[in-house]
């Protein structure tokens, strides 16, 4: 085990220090890709994952990467410390890059094979499979090294360490010693998909914090699954009269605004074990459907975040806004008639000041008061059904008043006498209908007439006062014209 590097499944990936191989091009799109950067943009499982899946594209003649230099298709690959690189899919000296050594994957594979396949340690794992296996009568047809021939129209043949049946599956069994080839991994989960059978592959020990290449191209690519068969699984499965392995998996958790993992290590009957042949997955513990409900989780967690965060600094700012339109009203009605001009009209621009900074306030580098006066009795008026700080006992004659004198704020009153429910109010002493008459003459005018149009900041300014009741909501017939004549 010395020598081994175990990397988290959720870390960032690497690439070796100074690939051959620097750059790589799309070939449908053309776009140059810096090796290092597409690598880094991979956490550690995403970009084993990407391994397999490159590697079986150029299987198929369907890369979907070149090397920048040479055009030659590449696939990842992964050195011995688990640092990544491209390689190339065949080299024949004309690139300078040199990615291959001078044995080729079938030299050392038969190597590899020659050292380990039929070594002590394998056959013993086999012989523990069988005994699992034989515990369990659903199991039919039980052998080792039985050899499997494609199906009609197909090629090849497959001779698994262990294979079976049951009524529903038909099993192969690969016990994995040896670091393999990844074209190896490929072609048996491609034969045996082809054949309607599942590969189970099988280890004889398995420890997250210590994981050679080849399990973490098992892990990975079996939904983060792994499973284990040994003495202990052997005689459980012979206590049980049920076929039992040992199975590791990755369970995700959310801790604090994060995914991460928990390794969860249990014996499982077969019974718990799902089996999906054209997914090429035997799994305990969907981990894949799991990560992606915590990630919505997670997402729906951030989004209501911002939504809290987002209305609290809208009550800020309600609350900012009411307290001062309070202070505006209350300054404006609680007026004394005294000669203090100066100090009021001071005061009067600092309150302005605070207005035009949430953009309501008058412009000008002088805004004038008595604007401001007038709007805020306008408004008090229009609540009360009655004048308010004009001077007139009635609400007729300030309805004459306002059509003669200020004409520009007739819409905007009413528009605030339909919101307060006063509107009757301004026909009461309208004895002789003069006022109705007059606004019915004028009220065709109301929306088209500049005259009776207040200026910008000043309208502006008695929506902030009145809360919006000096602007009509629109209806779903939005026809301007008829909101100025129910106005009047």
């Amino acid at each position: 085990m010395v020598g081994n590097t175990t990397v988290d499944p959720l870390a960032w990936a690497s690439a070796v220090t100074k690939p051959e191989i620097d750059a790589v091009r799309n070939p449908r799109t053309g776009h140059v890709l810096n090796v290092r950067r597409l690598i880094r943009a991979f956490r550690y499982e995403r970009a084993i994952l990407l391994r397999q899946r490159l590697k079986a594209l150029v299987k198929r003649e369907d890369a979907r990467l070149v090397c920048a230099t040479c055009g030659v298709p590449v696939y990842l690959a992964c050195s011995t410390t688990k640092r990544f690189f491209f390689r190339h899919r065949h080299e024949d000296g004309s690139c300078p890059a040199v990615t291959r050594t001078q044995l080729s994957e079938a030299d050392i594979r038969a190597m590899k094979y020659r050292g380990a396949q039929e070594s002590g340690a394998h056959k013993r794992v086999k012989a523990l499979l069988l005994r699992s296996l034989s515990a369990d009568p659903r199991f039919k047809d039980v052998a080792s090294e039985r050899t499997w021939k494609a199906s009609e129209g197909l090629c090849g043949l497959r001779r698994p360490d262990v294979s079976a049946r049951t009524d529903t599956d038909r099993l192969a069994f690969e016990v994995q010693l040896s670091t393999t080839f990844m074209d190896v991994v490929l072609s048996r989960k491609e034969f045996y998909r082809a054949e309607g059978a599942a590969l189970v592959w099988v280890l004889p020990y398995f420890h997250p914090t210590y994981r050679r290449m080849t399990d973490d191209d098992i892990l990975f690519g079996n939904n983060s699954n792994v499973f284990v068969v040994d003495e202990r699984s052997a005689a459980a499965s012979e206590a049980a009269g049920s076929f039992i392995m040992t199975c590791w998996y990755r369970k995700p958790i959310i801790q604090g605004d994060e995914i991460v993992d928990e390794w969860v290590e249990r014996l499982v009957r077969w019974d718990e074990i799902t089996v999906e042949v054209d997914r090429e997955t035997i799994i305990v513990f969907d981990y894949a459907q799991e990560v992606a409900r915590l990630r919505e989780e997670l997402r729906a967690a951030h989004l209501e975040r911002i939504a809290a965060a987002q209305a609290a600094a809208r009550q800020v700012l309600e609350d900012r806004a009411n307290d001062l339109r309070e202070q505006v009203l209350r300054f404006v009605l609680d007026a004394t008639r005294d000669d203090h001009d100066m100090p009021r009209n001071q005061e009067w621009a600092l309150l302005n000041d605070r207005l035009r900074s949430m953009g309501y306030g008058l412009d000008g580098e002088y805004p004038d008061l008595l604007t401001a006066t007038r709007i805020v009795h306008l408004i008090e008026s229009a609540r009360a059904g009655k004048p308010v700080g004009f001077g007139y006992s009635s609400f007729t004659e300030l309805g004459h008043h306002l059509i003669h004198q200020h004409p520009e704020l007739l819409l905007a009153f009413g528009h605030m006498l339909r919101r307060f429910g006063t509107k009757e109010a301004l026909y009461r002493d309208d004895r002789t209908g003069k006022l109705r008459a007059k606004l019915d003459a004028i009220r065709s005018e109301l929306t088209q007439n500049p005259k009776y149009r207040m200026a910008k900041d000043e309208e502006r300014l008695c929506a902030f006062l009145s809360m919006g009741a000096s602007r009509k909501a629109r209806p779903d017939n939005d026809n301007r014209d008829q909101q100025g004549r129910a106005a009047a």
